[in-house]
């Protein structure tokens, strides 16, 4: 027996990722994995190996928790379709948090168990430890017979082992007591091309302030995330024509699903020449962003943004800009009616634009709907944004507001 201890991501050590190239690379006939938590981000990284895996004969069983918030909608979707079998284990009463990961063949086996789950930071980037574990016999061991006897009990719980189908992963997002997060509502803005994660399995938090540095010791790159799972085009393909050319623009007639239900937080404000992007002279300049003020609602507009309606997000330090925090955020943007689908829109949040004459530090930036504002103008429109209980993201240009401030 061959015994290992991964010290992940210390430079010249192994990670789960070479486990996973490890196991699907040969010789091992069965792959079976439990987490806690699975992510696009971890599968999208191993899926060509698992996929080349089961197209030479390998099978792959999974099982993987719901516990605190920590899967996504994208990571069980991946999962049902890379697996030939797949389970959603939940223990209403207890967190199901286990990290194994077993592959046996006709004469080896192979078992790692520690920290690491299915996401970015499980495979390669966060610090985990784990011990790994090969044996080359041809009958399997005391250990072995175990954890599969454990994986078999597992299963064997009908009620909160339940088969992973497409019907299932909907009524868990639907469920009321079940959350599902969406690695498309929210992206890390990568600075200088650093290989960081996508979602916010792994947030750099600490260093604005100064309380913490980097390790300066070398660490391992992160895996590159497989051509096949790239996030997909959302944004819907709108003439920017059809949205009316100057002074009022023709009305559309899509409909906003869900009007005023489900809505966990609201803001709106009135759109003056800066905020919809229109100049009042021809050598003006337009600003490219909208300040989130604090309008007539209840709020801190100072904190209320970034600590609340924004909350939770992979903000990440900008490069070179002290005190400054950024995150793309997935917005379902209506414009006067017309449906402009799922378009990127970054926030910004700068804490030293604030001063005691109450400057905003929170903005908007308008760039995937730059066109549009600047082709149509929507001065004296409101801009309403939403989030919605299910983690989802909305914003809404009308010629009123879509409903009154909810903090």
């Amino acid at each position: 027996m061959n015994v290992r201890f991964v010290a992940q991501p210390f430079d010249g050590e192994k990670s789960l990722a070479d486990f996973i190239e490890y196991a699907t690379a040969g010789g091992f006939k069965n792959l079976q994995i439990a987490v806690a938590w699975a992510k696009r981000s971890g599968l999208g990284r191993v899926r060509d190996g698992l996929e080349e895996f089961r197209e030479t004969g390998g099978s792959l069983d999974m099982i993987v928790g719901v516990s605190e918030g920590g899967a996504t909608k994208e990571g069980l979707q991946l999962a049902l379709e890379l697996a030939d079998r797949a389970f959603v284990f939940h223990d209403p009463q207890r967190t199901f948090h286990p990290k194994v990961y077993l592959a046996t063949g006709e004469s080896r086996q192979s078992l790692i168990v520690g920290s690491s789950n299915l996401t970015a930071g499980g495979l390669g980037w966060n610090y985990e430890a784990s011990i790994w574990l090969d044996w080359s016999d041809v009958e399997p061991n005391s250990t072995i017979v175990e954890v599969q006897k454990w994986f078999s009990r597992l299963r064997s719980e009908e009620g909160a082992c339940r088969l992973l189908t497409a019907d299932l992963i909907e009524k868990m997002v639907d469920s009321r007591d079940i959350f599902l997060g969406s690695e498309l509502r929210a992206r890390r803005v990568p600075q200088n091309k650093e290989d960081v994660p996508e979602d916010t399995d792994s947030s750099e938090v600490g260093s604005i302030e100064g309380l913490f540095a980097r390790v300066e010791a070398p660490l391992r790159r992160l895996p590159m995330m497989s051509s096949k799972s790239q996030a997909p085009s959302r944004e819907k393909n709108v003439d920017v024509k059809s949205l009316g050319q100057g002074g009022m623009p023709e009305k559309g007639n899509d409909e906003i699903p869900l009007k005023g239900q489900n809505v966990l937080r609201r803001w709106y404000r009135k759109m003056g020449y800066t905020q919809a992007q229109q100049k009042r002279t021809p050598n003006t300049k337009t600003k490219g962003s909208m300040t989130l003020t604090k309008e007539k609602s209840d709020i801190d507009h100072q904190t209320y943004f970034y600590d609340s309606f924004f909350a939770g997000l992979p903000w990440s330090p900008v490069s070179n800009k002290e005190n400054q925090l950024e995150v793309d955020v997935a917005f379902h943007v209506w414009i006067d009616g017309h449906d402009l689908g799922l378009r990127d829109l970054r926030i910004s949040h700068a804490p030293h634009r604030a001063s005691s004459q109450g400057n905003v530090p929170t903005w908007l930036h308008w760039k995937s709907v730059n066109e549009h504002l600047q082709a149509t103008s929507y001065v004296g429109f409101y801009a309403t944004l939403e989030r919605l209980y299910n983690g989802e993201f909305r914003l809404i240009i009308d010629r009123k507001p879509v409903g009154e401030y909810l903090v």
